[in-house]
Parts: C-alpha cells; structure tokens; sequence
C-alpha cells in the first residue's frame, strides 16, 4: 500500500510538472506550411529561450492598432489563462543582437539594424499569408509562450 501511494504521489507531481511547463497547441491556418497544416498539434515546452530556427508560440498583438491589451502570458508568466488569448505559431529568424536582413521587418524602418536586446524577428514559414514581424515588427520576449517541442 506504501508502494502504492508512493507511485501515485510521484505520478501526480510529473503530471503537475508537465502542465506547468508544457502546453499542447493546435495549430490553424496556413502560415507554417509546409511545415505545420491546419489540425497538427504540437507540444510545446514553457520557460525556454528559443534559439535561432526553432518554431515559437507567440502571443497575437491586438487587431485594433494597440499592440497588447493585456499583461504578458509568455516565458514563464502563468497569472492569466492561456486560452483567452490569441496565439501564432512562427519561426525565430533573428534573435537579440543579430543584424536585420532586409525583407524581415517589410517595409518598416529600423534605426538600430541590429534586433534589440529581449526582442525576435519571427516569421511564418508561408510568407505569402503569415502574420509575423514583416507586419508587425520585433517580438518582445515576454510574449513568447514558449518553443515547439514535439509535433504531435
């Protein structure tokens, strides 16, 4: 019974470990094709830095012209529900210092060529329809829920 109830108790902290640091996502659209389609799902892993060329879960900025409506969910910030916000699946092309290589940010323009510290150039891997920093720009770190881990 002692076995039995140590079993339990360890299976219960790895499950509330899991929950805490990784989050299962799925995915929808076209903008990670031919990467990702539309009904993948993947895992993807909380508290992690990503580095260049891995995929991302980042918060949407808001489509009324704010950029956030509210406190950062990502990298280890769990205060609010994940599900009441809205999430893009990208890839990091550029991350804190690197230098920003034309197209990257569209037509914006950048005073510092260099990608500021704490932030990332994310892009979809389907140019053609992503939502990603060629529109919207640099992606502050805060706003990244976390890498994509496994595709599922």
């Amino acid at each position: 019974m002692l076995v039995l109830s140590a079993v339990v108790t360890g299976l219960a902290l790895v499950i509330a470990w899991v929950s805490r640091t990784a989050v299962l996502i799925t995915v929808h659209g076209k903008s990670m094709k031919p990467t990702l389609h539309s009904g993948d799902h993947v895992l993807v892993r909380r508290g992690v830095l990503p580095k260049r060329g891995q995929l991302v879960v980042v918060e949407q900025p808001s489509q009324r012209g704010e950029a956030w409506l509210c406190e950062p969910a990502g990298l280890g910030c769990r205060r609010e529900p994940l599900s009441n916000r809205r999430w893009l699946i990208k890839r990091v092309a550029a991350v804190a210092g690197d230098p920003v290589l034309p197209g990257q940010l569209g037509d914006q323009d950048v005073t510092d060529r260099r990608v500021p510290e704490g932030h990332f150039i994310l892009l979809g891997d389907n140019a053609r329809v992503s939502l990603d920093s060629r529109q919207i720009g640099f992606f502050p770190d805060s706003r990244i829920l976390g890498m994509v881990w496994r595709t599922l």
